[in-house]
C-alpha cells in the first residue's frame, strides 16, 4: 500500500480514536495532524522543485554539448 495512504488511515484513525475517548483530546490531535500535512507538503514540494531544478540543469549541459547556441 501506498505510504500517503496508510499515514491517512492511520491519522483519521487516531482522530477518531481520541475523539470517542475524550472530546478534549480531538482538537489537540487534529491540530498535530494539520501542522503535519502542511510540514509533509512543505518538503513534498521543496524535493520537487530541486529535482526540476537538475533536470533543467542536465538538460543546459546536454544541449551545450551538442553545440547548440542561440544566435
Amino acid at each position: 500500500m501506498n505510504l500517503k495512504v496508510i499515514l491517512f488511515v492511520v491519522g483519521l484513525a487516531l482522530l477518531i480514536a481520541t475523539f470517542f475517548i475524550d472530546a478534549r483530546l480531538a482538537p489537540v490531535v487534529g491540530a498535530a495532524l494539520l501542522l503535519g500535512a502542511i510540514v509533509y507538503g512543505w518538503v513534498a514540494n521543496k524535493t520537487a522543485s530541486k529535482a526540476n531544478y537538475d533536470r533543467a540543469e542536465r538538460a543546459t549541459r546536454q544541449q551545450k554539448a551538442s553545440g547548440y547556441h542561440d544566435k
